[in-house]
């Protein structure tokens, strides 16, 4: 391991000559600085021939994409992970990950459900103030709206004080219960996170009256970026840090160490810089990953001991 916490290829010498070296390089240095830029121009593809089609048929083959993300994503971080002990297992999948994808998407549909009922049998009421802005300026409003409220929900649950805070803390610290971070991870959280976050997504955007090509332009771009925060893989973009939260600065939203877990963001780093959170190591790793005294939390494989973990009586709570 590098002094940086970077992994380093072993070279094998025969005769003075290094062997594979070049070839080794050639292929990290690809997966390092291509494969991100790679998948975001397959997503902005996606997206564009998505937003050619009719209103009506807006998300039809998303299935397909986000699928086929998810495999390259999970192929590619399992052949050459940047850490091998945060790296997915049969164990994990089954255990854990796979009981949270099931309540997860069991959660999306009955918020959806939820959602689609205020809008049209209650009448909630829709905006139009940001109703015929140009699609591009649209979108970029729309992360930044999301994200902001994400943001600060976000960080309150980490920060807040007092029972309502440690509430809030003991809701969202499920999804930082794993010591990894790879995609299929992601899915980890509690049901109740899970409602917040999809009621930030939806909601605010229509009450401000976003397009719907808008607000699904936006949602791709925000699970794209989730998955992507989430890579085992050593991938960085450099400068795009100060613009996007990706794999560099959400993997340090994740170390046990509370210093270190910052950047509160989902999709953009603007709101972490200006509010004084934005975290960001060029060529390091956190040392550990999950809660710093896991003693206190539930076993991320127990699931419902998780969902009941909040409404638990606790003497003391940990906090990141």
């Amino acid at each position: 391991m590098a002094a940086s916490g970077y992994p380093t290829r072993k070279v094998i010498s025969i005769g003075g000559s290094n062997i594979n070296t070049h070839l080794h390089q050639k292929f990290d240095d690809a997966l390092r600085y291509y494969l991100y830029p790679l998948l975001a121009v397959i997503t902005l593809a996606y997206l564009a021939h998505e937003l050619s089609g009719p209103q009506e048929t807006l998300g039809h083959h998303y299935g397909w994409y986000a699928g086929g993300m998810v495999i390259v994503m999970v192929l590619v971080e399992m052949l050459h992970p940047i850490r091998s002990e945060w790296r997915m297992t049969q164990a994990t999948f089954w255990r854990r990950d796979l009981p949270f994808i099931i309540l997860g998407s069991g959660t999306i549909v009955a918020v959806n459900y939820f959602t689609v009922t205020i809008v049209t049998q209650y009448s909630f009421l829709r905006g139009t103030s940001h109703e015929g802005i140009p699609l591009l300026l649209g979108i970029i409003l729309a992360l930044l709206t999301t994200d902001f409220l994400w943001y600060w929900v976000h960080r309150i649950c980490h920060e807040a004080r007092g029972s309502f805070g440690q509430f809030l803390w003991r809701v969202h610290a499920v999804h930082h219960l794993p010591r990894q971070v790879y995609v299929l991870m992601q899915s980890v959280g509690h049901p109740i996170n899970v409602i917040v976050v999809r009621l930030i997504l939806t909601l605010p955007l229509y009450a401000l009256g976003f397009s719907p090509e808008v607000v699904f332009a936006a949602s791709v771009i925000i699970a794209f970026q989730g998955l992507v925060s989430h890579f085992n893989v050593d991938s960085r973009v450099g400068w795009l840090n100060y613009l996007l939260v990706g794999t560099e600065l959400h993997r340090y939203h994740h170390s046990a160490d509370a210093s270190e877990a910052k950047n509160f963001g989902a999709v953009v780093s603007v709101w972490d810089q200006l509010f004084g959170t934005f975290y960001y190591r060029p060529g390091k790793l956190p040392k550990l990953l999950g809660v710093d005294n896991p003693s206190l939390y539930p076993s991320d494989t127990k699931l419902l001991d998780v969902v009941a973990y909040p409404f638990r009586h606790h003497k003391s709570t940990d906090t990141l």
